[in-house]
């Protein structure tokens, strides 16, 4: 979804849900549900896809990956057309046939831009894709359905259905790899904001000892909040940044096979401020052409969550934090603890 779209659908959803929305996110059957529907109400607007369209660094990478990867003569299937943009790529490279598969009614958009292109060997077809049997084997399955914590739109559930029961031996799965990384991070002094208590204010005004103020404790939800680093808000890693995670999709035996605790070690380069621990990803087409959401890239219609730490280190000092990630496909369960 746009920046994501889903966040604020979400929000919404749980502000209307309440105690509900807790129980759905504790139940990955229901969660997956629960996306399908929220996915489908809210790629159905001009603007969300205006921003996805608008994303160069997004258009680019599938622009580039398609062209290397798409054969003369292959069948493709895309999974979530959306406005069409991959299908339109993928028949452009060569493809004898796409299946361009799309639950919500925006398909329509899909279907009258490729009328005025004059696409002719794309057929759309508005269903659940898990509802989707093509009648003949998939050279390709192509997609989109990474969230702005990779796993959000259903990645594993949706792509591996269809490799599993589309998929020709010996087929790709565009993009197939992927990285995720959890890094502690360090804002522009500008845009930082502090903890309470870490705040300095003029005429020796002291926030300190509300610290451990059990008046102060009763408004503090800070301690368990997740941001959203705003573009441009990121100065630096606080090391070299490293994937937590590793994955392929041509190759995952299923979403089990991903683990759900990480233990991140990272050794300051300097003496910094930690505002917290942001998550991006990367998908890999290739080596030389990778879609990164990192916040210290060129912004793109992704979001990076931030779990707010606000400690200051030395350097060469280690800090250890512990990610649990309750939910794959709902990052809201998703917890960061410092060792």
């Amino acid at each position: 979804m746009s920046n994501r779209a889903r966040r604020a659908a979400t929000k919404a959803l749980r502000s209307t849900l309440g105690f509900g929305a807790a129980k759905v996110a504790s139940n990955d059957r229901l969660m997956r549900v629960v996306y399908d529907l929220v996915n489908e109400a809210n790629f159905t607007g001009l603007s969300e896809h205006e921003e996805m369209l608008s994303d160069s660094v997004r258009v680019d990478a599938y622009h580039r990956g398609i062209a290397r990867h798409v054969r003369p003569g292959d069948v493709v299937l895309d999974l979530g057309t959306g406005s069409g943009l991959l299908a339109f790529m993928a028949s452009r490279a060569g493809a004898r046939k796409v299946y361009a598969i799309e639950h919500s009614d925006f398909i329509d958009v899909a279907r009258e831009v490729a009328r005025l292109n004059r696409f002719t060997n794309i057929e759309f077809i508005q269903t659940n894709s898990r509802e989707f049997l093509p009648p003949e084997p998939i050279d390709v399955v192509l997609h989109e359905q990474m969230g702005d914590e990779l796993f959000n739109e259903n990645l594993l559930e949706n792509v591996l259905d269809l490799r599993d029961r589309a998929l020709r031996p010996g087929g790709r799965v565009l993009p197939a790899r992927f990285r995720l990384f959890l890094e502690p991070i360090s804002m522009h002094e500008a845009m930082r904001v502090r903890r309470f208590w870490n705040i300095e204010l003029p005429d020796d005004i002291d926030l300190g000892a509300l610290e451990s103020s059990v008046i102060a404790a009763r408004f503090d939800t800070g301690r368990t909040e997740h941001l959203w680093a705003r573009p441009g808000s990121v100065a630096s890693t606080l090391a070299e940044p490293r994937p937590i995670l590793e994955f392929d999709l041509g190759t995952l035996r299923g979403s089990q096979a991903i683990p759900t605790d990480y233990v991140i070690e990272r050794t300051a380069s300097r003496d910094a401020v930690v505002d917290g621990a942001c998550v991006w990803f990367e998908a890999v087409f290739d080596d030389d052409i990778v879609l990164s959401t990192s916040p210290l890239s060129t912004n793109t219609s992704w979001g990076n969550r931030l779990f707010r730490l606000d400690l200051d280190v030395v350097e060469h000092q280690t800090l250890r934090l512990h990610l649990h990630m309750g939910q794959l496909v709902e990052p809201s369960t998703w917890s960061v603890e410092v060792l």
